[in-house]
């Protein structure tokens, strides 16, 4: 819900940006799950909002906050591989 709240300010309102975000979502889901599954750890709502707004920052060019901990940076990437994915159609 969080992703989803931030739609606007991350990707506008088009509807490719639209679908963009749906898998971005889908991709948190399977990451938080397989999380959950391997490790007993669970990505907070906190973790996701940083993991986002760092995110936000890295496509401004500005360098990732040095606090981000590893669950952080790992959905950062997954997120980073998609877009990449995506900027390559």
């Amino acid at each position: 819900m969080l992703v989803e709240a931030m739609q606007d300010t991350v990707l506008g309102e088009s509807r490719g940006a639209s679908h963009v975000l749906n898998v971005l979502v889908q991709e948190t889901i399977k990451f938080r799950d397989k999380l959950k599954e391997e490790t007993g750890e669970i990505l907070t709502v906190a973790d996701t909002q940083a993991a986002l707004s760092a995110l936000e920052g890295r496509l401004k060019d500005e360098p990732f906050p040095r606090e981000l901990s590893s669950e952080q940076k790992t959905l950062i990437q997954i997120w980073m591989d998609r877009l990449t994915l995506f900027d390559g159609h």
